[in-house]
């Protein structure tokens, strides 16, 4: 027994002096193609990025579908560089006190074959997302805290991770990005954002199919939104960045007061920062045909104060300072307050007019000499063309010029006269127009632009309504030469036309190819074949008068 007792010593003495002895590994800054094992025996590639000194960071993760060794960055312009883990707003971020995962999606570049053999109803990717986060949370050059951040997909993946609640998130910066998928994700006013889908298409994702056959909001639609958006499952703080020409700001807002309302624990510490920016150019000062300096880098810098406060505890960083609230007022500069309600501005009615004057003025009776209407033909074969806004490269995107759009003979234009004191508008438009047609269906679609001094217009927003889908749930087609009202619904936005400026609609039957045409024949897809032109008539008259709701900042 006691040379059983020696040799064991003697054995744990030699093995504990060659542990001593063994040289450690050398300290890597930088770590490709590691294999981040899943829950389903899968793993997962990422690139992990160290300081250069040696110790135990805190991790900042993005799971990308757009390739791990760009950084998670997109495809698209170079403006693209200011939002979605680009080198522009990474070459910003701190490198020497924390650590950064970059991890391709499950089916996507290096992680492609992760997806074989999976069932997809019985994974989730949020639940990809937890594993990379407690994987990371384990790694001997981590301290246990993880962030997440990125846009777009990224983003929506940040959401889903969250949901899952893995004990090591600490906080989560998804940009231009919102929970879940909805009808309205891929139709505006019952009509299919075409571009959109295609470059989703294009990015790999796979959801044209789906979308051409489900063009109503139906029971598919409700199941798909009621099962994958759970604000209530966060709990950790977000710091949500989007923009006015971003594709979604409606959502990023809606998203936000949901992690306020429903959200739990640390969620209920979220911020919102709503730029002068469209989807491919956060912080970037170049939009459209307008140039908003002081909003260049403004996020990167709060997104920064966010993460060294949660992440490294630095409670002096300035984040507790930012206001709950930025949104950016175009054509003044950043207005802050501590809800979305609150910022908004009080709903002020004015009237569009049978001779193309918009003012509060109550409508005329109509005679027999001035009916008070207004007409034009639309031929869908010769579309108004899509020239800025809401877009997705290679779309242009952003306050683009139209003055161009005003020449044709298919548009009607309504102006108000040139501003005595400035307009602040903040908030959700709306606009609802009487008319009738001489088919069963037609499209309205409505520019709301800002016309400077020297006669350039701008695009500030637009929207689309399709008749037969008026009441946004059943198809109702419609009787040629009945009048029906249309409400249309801008997405929210803070604007200021300046003082001797004039706030113009420009109305037309579309514009292609941001949206599907319509062949005007009740068809829910488009088909050249079958499409005819179509006559619409506007009315003005005192019992059935174009009416714009703005929400005026006094």
């Amino acid at each position: 027994m006691h040379k059983l007792i020696a040799l064991a010593s003697l054995t744990f003495c030699f093995s504990l002096a060659t542990a001593q002895d063994a040289p450690e590994a050398p300290w890597k800054v930088e770590h490709r193609d590691m294999q981040v094992p899943m829950r389903d025996g899968k793993t997962l590639a990422a690139n992990i990025l160290l300081p250069k000194k040696q110790g135990k960071y805190p991790c900042i993760l993005v799971q990308t579908p757009y390739d791990k060794n760009r950084l998670g960055r997109e495809y698209g312009d170079k403006s693209s560089e200011g939002g979605r883990g680009s080198e522009k707003a990474f070459a910003q971020f701190d490198r020497d006190n924390f650590a950064y995962a970059f991890v391709d999606w499950r089916g996507f570049y290096g992680s492609k074959a992760a997806m074989q053999g999976v069932q997809r109803g019985k994974w989730k990717r949020g639940q990809d997302g937890y594993d990379c986060v407690e994987w990371i949370a384990k790694q001997d050059w981590c301290n246990g805290k993880v962030g997440t951040w990125g846009g777009s997909a990224l983003g929506k993946q940040q959401f889903d991770t969250a949901a899952e609640q893995p004990p090591h998130l600490v906080c989560c910066a998804p940009l231009i990005a919102y929970q879940g998928n909805r009808y309205e994700a891929y139709y505006e006013g019952g009509v299919a954002l075409e571009a959109h889908v295609k470059s989703l298409d294009r990015l790999g994702f796979g959801v044209g199919e789906l979308v051409a056959a489900n063009p109503l909001p139906n029971r598919l639609w409700q199941f798909v939104r009621s099962t994958s958006y759970k604000p209530d499952k966060i709990a950790v703080p977000c710091l949500m960045v989007s923009g006015w020409w971003d594709n979604y700001p409606r959502e990023v807002v809606e998203q936000f007061e949901d992690l306020l309302a429903k959200g739990t624990a640390g969620a209920k510490e979220s911020k919102l920062v709503m730029g002068p920016w469209s989807h491919t150019a956060i912080d970037v000062p170049n939009q459209g045909d307008q140039m908003f300096k002081d909003a260049e880098d403004y996020s990167t810098k709060i997104t920064k104060q966010f993460f060294d406060f949660y992440l490294r505890e630095i409670k002096d960083s300035g984040w507790e300072k930012q206001p709950r609230v930025h949104a950016y007022q175009c054509g003044e500069g950043w207005a802050t307050g501590e809800s979305w309600a609150k910022l908004r501005g009080k709903a002020v009615a004015m009237h569009l007019h049978a001779d193309g004057k918009v003012d509060a003025s109550a409508p005329a009776e109509p005679t027999t000499e001035a009916p008070l209407t207004r007409q034009y033909t639309y031929d869908p074969k010769k579309p108004s063309p899509t020239i800025g806004g809401q877009n997705l490269p290679p779309l242009d995107h952003g306050p683009k010029e139209l003055s161009v759009l005003e020449k044709r003979a298919d548009v009607l234009a309504y102006t108000t006269a040139a501003l005595d004191k400035p307009l602040r508008v903040r908030g959700e438009i709306e606009l609802t127009v009487p008319l009738s047609c001489n088919r069963v269906d037609t499209d309205i679609h409505v520019r709301l632009c800002d016309t400077d001094e020297s006669g350039k217009t701008y695009l500030v927003g637009e929207t689309i309504q399709r008749a037969k889908l008026r009441d946004g749930k059943a198809t109702q087609a419609l009787k040629p030469g009945e009048v029906y009202e249309l409400t249309l619904q801008f997405a929210p936005h803070a604007y200021t036309w300046a003082k001797g400026h004039k706030l113009k609609l420009i109305i037309t039957g579309g514009n292609s190819p941001r949206y599907e045409r319509n062949t005007h024949t009740g068809a829910d897809a488009w088909d050249e074949a079958k499409a005819l032109d179509v006559a619409v008539t506007i009315y003005h008259d005192a019992k059935r008068a174009p009416k714009l709701t703005l929400p005026v900042i006094e």
